[in-house]
């Protein structure tokens, strides 16, 4: 156990703990109060996550405070992304209104917050009433770190990086291609991962590999280089496997970047998941399709789980060794 006097020292974790209390509280007040529980609580969470993770994308991030950034277009362009209706302009509107009333009252001051324990068990990480049960891709980040700096300091990273994620609603962020796929794919030579977190790469801890995350302030320590929007060239040397999120503005960028550097940097293969439903800007030489409800992804947990939409992986170049049958036969259960 990590007692709360070894928390009150880490200021940067208190604030995520009480970063995450009131993004659940907005989540709270929005479904009730704006949209009177008439959408489900998971895809208020959806529209939610949506809008944040454009900013995330889009904008200056830079470390502020992404609740301060939300806008009444960005939030109603959330839930449009997930086909709610009857979500207007007066929704969001009030919606805007809570953001704004919880983000006065947030104002972190270390002398009045009390500081809640870790317990690390053989099922859970904890903090206060957040808690991470363990499974083989969250041991993995934790043992990642523990090796350098030691079970303390992992559990205490673990934990402000699963605070940052859950304050963001993502939920979704973490699943990802069967990890006998990437297998193959760094087999292949694959040897970055793009749009991932500590809690899915599926490259973390490989030999010479890199995984790219939204937040490198909280995601460096387990080996993220940031942002993949935020290089200017691919530093790393090895191929590339990119899985952005299904936002049509994002798979456009990515549609951009693969562009640019199949022009600058042709020696270097890209395969890009995206679904079947986006038709890439750039031709791929080569086009895997996974069907719904046939082929299935790998959850947090190591579940397989169905695709729930038609999904492509598009090839861009030759990675030696490359086999469509061998990832088809990856997502078959």
């Amino acid at each position: 156990m990590i007692t709360s006097n070894s928390v009150e020292k880490n200021i940067e974790l208190l604030k995520e703990y009480y970063s995450w209390k009131r993004s659940i509280k907005l989540l709270d007040r929005i479904e009730k109060e704006v949209l009177d529980g008439k959408i489900d609580r998971a895809q208020v969470k959806a529209g939610l996550e949506n809008a944040i993770m454009y900013l995330l994308l889009h904008a200056d991030y830079d470390g502020k405070d992404l609740f301060e950034l939300l806008t009444k277009p960005t939030l109603l362009y959330g839930f449009e992304c997930i086909d709610i209706k009857g979500v207007t302009d007066e929704h969001g509107e009030k919606m805007m209104a809570i953001v704004n009333e919880e983000s006065e009252i947030k104002k972190f001051d270390t002398e009045t917050q009390k500081a809640p324990e870790i317990t690390i068990t053989a099922e859970q990480f904890t903090i206060g009433d957040f808690k991470v049960d363990r499974n083989q891709y969250v041991d993995k980040a934790y043992n990642f770190v523990a090796k350098k700096e030691g079970e303390e300091a992992a559990a205490a990273h673990l934990l402000r990086c699963a605070l940052r994620y859950a304050s963001i609603y993502s939920e979704t962020r973490h699943i990802g291609p069967p990890q006998t796929v990437y297998d193959a794919f760094y087999k292949w030579g694959v040897r970055n991962e793009g749009f991932a977190s500590p809690f899915n790469a599926r490259v973390l801890g490989k030999e010479d590999a890199q995984f790219y995350s939204l937040f490198k302030d909280t995601d460096a320590v387990f080996g993220s280089g940031g942002s993949f929007f935020h290089l200017s060239e691919p530093h790393n040397p090895g191929h590339w496997s990119l899985d952005p999120p299904f936002l049509t503005e994002t798979m456009d960028r990515v549609d951009k970047r693969i562009g640019e550097w199949r022009q600058k940097y042709p020696e270097i293969a890209i395969l890009l998941i995206i679904p079947a439903s986006h038709t890439p800007a750039n031709k791929p030489d080569e086009t895997v399709t996974l069907k719904a409800g046939t082929h299935h992804y790998e959850g947090l947990a190591g579940t397989m789980n169905p695709l729930p939409v038609d999904v492509c992986i598009h090839r861009y170049g030759k990675p030696e060794g490359f086999s469509a049958e061998a990832i088809i036969e990856g997502y078959t259960p």
